[in-house]
């Protein structure tokens, strides 16, 4: 059944409105084999169940919320507008087609009063395919989360039902991107770019849930509020809040900011590979996890590109988060050529090891191992303005030195502790405790 209206009205500021939007970006489309818009503009509103092609020729005006639960093919060089606050929504069965080329772009852009509409908004169940497309002037905060919203459930692979190629998103009044659920981006997803997104609440050009991370596309995110990718289990789903499938974090050329990650799950292994050059920066009191030894962190940068793992305070202390923590320990763990700052803070972990903070039991550090190595899994690292210790060596068994190429600077405690003995015992004297200015 078609519910949806459209109907022809007179044309809106033509001229005006139908100007393709130039940058100075070269990814960006540049509309010069467009045909000149003759036809009378036409109305969308309501709901979608069958199939239909927004047509080039004419200005396509979504004047209040549209739903799609049929397929909608929008044609190289048609101009959509949308109504203040108005979104157009996928739902299940639903399809949008926007695919455009660098010479017929698609635009998105707010109707004639110039005010912000809401989201292009995708449910469980439907989908999008956007090539060469600007969106520009959405993402109402009124109305809206982003500009472009994808909504999933906890399914573990998470739904990749967002498809992106040459898409630029611009003057978002809120992120230009946001991935709620499990839900990522679909594979072969590239070239996007993100500028002057973002407002107080949320800054970011993009929020993303923890399972989305091995699917961001390529791209441009500078130019917004804060030029930080977010990741979260805010949006995630709350029953999948950590990474549950094997994932490869892209160094995109900003920094990530993550309210804590945790690698995989008692049921659901996982690998999180961490490009060379990237930098993660943590919310304060939250910390990265490996929880079981089943799950895997490789962050494997070199001396021209290390990672860096940092607190995301604009005016970092020390123990401004808790640090990087292998609760398991899988045999291909490793950690070279990385820079740890600002970490050791309050861990919520007490009695490992030998050397305990001052006045206490607690173990906070920089590292923390709580399960013997089969042999040292980090090298080249730099550990720096640490609240607690660097490394805590926290299992029962030998002494295996996590050390030996690690660089430390400002350590308030021990730069590596002691282990217990096979027997959960510690020496008899007090264990040594090097330390670093």
């Amino acid at each position: 059944m078609q519910v949806s209206s459209r109907r022809l009205v007179l044309p809106l500021m033509l001229s005006a409105m139908l100007v393709s939007g130039c940058s100075e970006d070269s990814q960006t489309p540049d509309g010069k084999s467009c045909p000149a818009v003759s036809g009378a503009a036409v109305e969308h509103q309501g709901l979608v169940t069958t199939s239909e092609t927004w047509a080039a020729g004419s200005t396509h005006v979504i004047t209040s919320n549209l739903t799609l639960r049929g397929q909608v093919t929008v044609a190289p060089c048609v101009t959509v507008h949308i109504a203040p606050g108005a979104s157009l929504q996928v739902d299940s069965g639903g399809v949008l087609r926007v695919e455009g080329s660098k010479e017929q772009p698609i635009r998105f852009d707010p109707d004639e009063s110039g005010r912000p509409w809401g989201e292009l908004l995708i449910g469980t169940g439907g989908s999008a395919r956007l090539s060469w497309v600007v969106f520009s002037g959405g993402g109402d905060p009124g109305a809206a989360l982003a500009t472009v919203r994808v909504n999933a459930g906890a399914e573990l692979p998470g739904p990749r039902p967002l498809f992106v190629q040459h898409v630029t998103i611009q003057n978002s009044r809120g992120p230009g991107i946001m991935l709620n659920g499990t839900a990522g981006f679909a594979e072969g997803s590239s070239d996007l770019t993100i500028r002057d997104a973002g407002n107080e609440a949320r800054p970011h050009p993009m929020m993303v849930n923890p399972n989305a991370l091995g699917t961001l596309p390529t791209g441009t995110y500078t130019g917004n509020v804060e030029d930080t990718l977010f990741v979260g289990p805010s949006i995630a789903s709350s029953s999948v809040y950590y990474l549950g499938a094997d994932a490869t974090l892209k160094d995109l050329g900003v920094p990530y900011r993550l309210e804590g990650l945790q690698v995989g799950a008692l049921n659901a292994p996982a690998k999180l590979t961490i490009e060379a050059g990237a930098e993660l920066r943590f919310e304060p009191e939250t910390m990265l996890r490996v929880v079981f030894a089943n799950s895997t962190l490789v962050a494997a940068g070199t001396a021209a590109k290390p990672i860096v793992f940092t607190s995301a305070l604009e005016h970092p202390v020390v123990g401004a988060w808790a640090g990087i923590s292998f609760e398991g320990l899988n045999p291909e763990s490793r950690l070279e050529s990385v820079v740890v700052r600002y970490a050791g803070g309050p861990c919520q972990c007490s009695g490992f090891g030998c050397n305990y903070l001052p006045d206490s039991f607690d173990v906070s550090s920089a590292i923390l191992v709580f399960q013997e190595p089969a042999a040292p899994f980090i090298a080249n690292a730099r550990i720096e303005y640490s609240a607690g210790h660097g490394i805590l060596r926290g299992w029962d068994g030998a002494a295996i030195d996590l050390a030996t190429s690690t660089t430390f600077e400002h350590i308030m405690e021990c730069t590596q502790t002691t282990p217990k003995d096979a027997g959960g015992r510690c020496p008899s004297e007090p264990p040594a405790c090097p330390r670093s200015p």
